[in-house]
């Protein structure tokens, strides 16, 4: 498969978690790069509660860097998953999650694992 192919295919997955998973209203693709040395996929899903998930995805040689926040409609974060070089005391380093004002050890997430805690969550209200 061609290069250029394989970056339009992982946009179309995760588009495709994202409207089958059938909690998002409306889902807008914010920006795509998809070059030789670099891609960038970034992703606004609006939640059907009003809330918003943004994907964001940088992949480069020998850097990968993720953010997926969840945010409430006034931009209050529900909760933010990513792996910014920071907290090296964190075991799970550079992989965390903020939430509740705090910061917790987490694991290199998925959008599919994203979506299903995001889908958990609803589902308690």
């Amino acid at each position: 498969m061609e290069k250029q192919e394989q970056g339009t295919e992982k946009v179309r997955g995760v588009v495709s978690l994202l409207k089958q998973s059938k909690i998002f209203s409306d889902i807008e693709v914010l920006e795509f790069i998809d070059e030789d040395s670099v891609q960038l996929l970034k992703i606004k899903a609006t939640v059907k509660d009003g809330s918003i998930l943004f994907v964001t995805e940088l992949h480069a040689a020998n850097y990968q860097k993720y953010s997926y926040p969840w945010q409430k409609e006034n931009g209050d974060v529900l909760i933010r998953w990513d792996n910014a070089p920071h907290f090296k005391e964190m075991k799970t380093f550079p992989y965390h999650k903020h939430e509740n004002n705090g910061i917790f050890p987490s694991h290199r997430i998925s959008v599919a694992e994203v979506i299903q805690e995001i889908k958990m969550r609803l589902d308690k209200r």
